[in-house]
């Protein structure tokens, strides 16, 4: 029952916010009285919490978290639980308690973290999105920080590729950031599971966000970095990466955007160039399991006029009057055509009567 001592001590001991290797050890040492309702109390007695964090334990609305827990159905995981993430277990600084909305399996194991700047442009949301939903169609769980920009792409795409997604909040679990991602998160929940290492109500602070990085490293295989400004949280994501000895790759970008600015300096400086999904299958030991979900594209069954607009579509969108004069073809008949290549999975609107290619 969510209620239990346990779970109580659990929230307590989160609430008084030490460094992982820490908690992890005063778990470990006190198994034996974990159910106990005075676990704090013998803590202090065995001095193994000071006074200060005695006092941080009292300070925070335990009902308040319990009633989240109990009414949002999320789950506590620690280290030594079966459902704790394989890719943690050797971690000496991964998080020992875990706040999980939806569910983590063992399959999570197999992971890519896709990474990028809340500000990205047209192009790197295109390439997050499909990267993310190629991978996922092939059996990869995508973790991402649920943010605006490359995450929120990344999250979308593994969903619409038929695979597992994992955010990762430098929140409380109830506390969603950025807010215009509500119902992001909550198809991430039915496909996959938000956690965070964040006891309830804990809002987005600044220092929270590199914290929650090192999880988003920890649980991937290989971290992909698609846009970043020289001054980006990506390069913490990165260096965790690198401590935890994971793959690291970097999309080359135009030398003249801020956006690819710090991606181009990860290249400089090592990471492996991007250049398409199969870049990662070939370097990062990966488990491939076609899902079928992928929508078969029949270019050759198009008709000229479609075949016609197809082959003027690319990766930077085109407006449907500059489309219409390309090709030669009226205004409201071109935007038929194109309402039929989106009906066959070969054409996207981003916004603003802009298309591009969708890929094969």
């Amino acid at each position: 029952m969510i209620e239990d001592t346990r779970v109580k001590n659990l929230i307590k001991l989160s609430n008084i916010k030490m460094n992982s290797s820490r908690m992890k050890k005063i778990l470990l040492n006190n198994k034996e009285i974990l159910d106990e309702e005075s676990f704090i109390n013998k803590l202090k007695e065995k001095r193994e919490l000071s006074n200060e964090e005695i006092a941080r334990s009292k300070e925070f609305d335990l009902k308040r978290q319990l009633k989240v827990l109990l009414y949002d159905k999320i789950s506590i995981i620690t280290f030594e639980d079966e459902n704790y993430p394989e890719r943690f277990k050797n971690l000496e600084d991964a998080p020992p308690i875990l706040f999980c909305k939806g569910k983590l399996l063992s399959e999570d194991s197999n992971a890519v973290g896709i990474v990028g700047t809340r500000r990205a442009t047209q192009y790197g949301k295109i390439i997050a999105r499909r990267l993310a939903r190629r991978l996922s169609s092939l059996g990869i769980t995508i973790i991402s920080g649920l943010a605006r920009g490359i995450d929120t792409q990344a999250h979308l795409g593994a969903l619409e590729g038929g695979g597992r997604t994992i955010g990762v909040m430098g929140t409380g679990i109830d506390l969603l950031y950025p807010p215009g991602n509500k119902n992001l998160a909550q198809k991430i929940v039915e496909e996959g599971a938000l956690i965070t290492e964040l006891p309830p109500n804990s809002p987005p602070l600044a220092y929270h966000f590199p914290a929650r990085n090192r999880i988003i490293s920890g649980l991937s295989k290989a971290i992909i970095a698609i846009q970043a400004p020289l001054k980006s949280g990506v390069f913490s994501t990165v260096s965790w990466a690198l401590e935890y000895g994971r793959d690291v790759y970097a999309l080359p970008g135009d030398i003249t955007r801020e956006a690819s600015k710090g991606t181009n300096k990860l290249l400089k400086m090592g990471a492996i160039p991007f250049t398409g999904y199969k870049d990662i299958l070939e370097n990062t030991d990966l488990k491939i399991q076609e899902k079928g979900i992928r929508k078969e594209k029949k270019v050759k069954d198009l008709t000229e006029d479609e075949k016609k607009v197809y082959n003027l579509l690319n990766l930077e969108p085109k407006s449907a009057e500059r489309l219409a004069h390309e090709a030669d073809l009226k205004p409201q008949y071109l935007l038929a055509v194109l309402v039929l290549l989106e009906m066959k999975g070969l054409a996207r609107e981003v916004g603003g009567k802009r298309y591009i290619r969708e890929e094969e």
